[in-house]
């Protein structure tokens, strides 16, 4: 039970990496803006609710399944918001983000299967949760008017 609460607290502090940030899209894409902060508040209102969570609750670790469920349907929200001409690039990014999200969920699940523990998966729902957040990070930076950098990444 100590090292699910362990995980509980560093996947918390991962999660928070997801919030805070606010996009600026152009005025005459208001639609878009609309979208994109309606998205922003969803992650900000789950993180807000994940950091509350009590690790020496018993049902602390079911309340972060169903929440990182509802993260996930944010970045499938995220993946399908209708992406105006001047924002395209962030378009891919975007269904990245939430591919990962997916991704992340799955490797979560399988980590704490059967009433065991899995650290790969576990490590590996880490990374896939890091790579989601990243992509969030570079639409953000796009919608900015920066043009973020990284080999890793590529934009369509």
């Amino acid at each position: 039970m100590k090292k699910k609460l362990s995980i509980l607290s560093i996947l918390l502090i991962l999660i928070l990496s997801l919030t805070g940030c606010q996009a600026a899209p152009a005025e005459d894409n208001s639609e878009y803006k609309n979208s994109m902060e309606n998205f922003f508040q969803g992650v900000s209102t789950l993180n807000d609710q994940m950091n509350a969570l009590n690790p020496d609750d018993p049902d602390s670790v079911s309340d972060l399944f169903m929440y990182l469920s509802e993260l996930e349907e944010q970045f499938k929200y995220f993946s399908e918001i209708e992406v105006p001409a001047e924002y395209q690039v962030t378009e891919s990014l975007a269904d990245e983000a939430y591919d990962y999200m997916k991704e992340a969920n799955n490797y979560f699940s399988q980590s704490f299967s059967d009433n065991s523990f899995n650290e790969y998966t576990l490590e590996a729902a880490m990374e896939c949760y890091s790579r989601a957040n990243k992509r969030m990070q570079y639409v953000i930076d796009i919608i900015h008017g920066e043009m973020p950098e990284d080999e890793n990444v590529t934009f369509e």
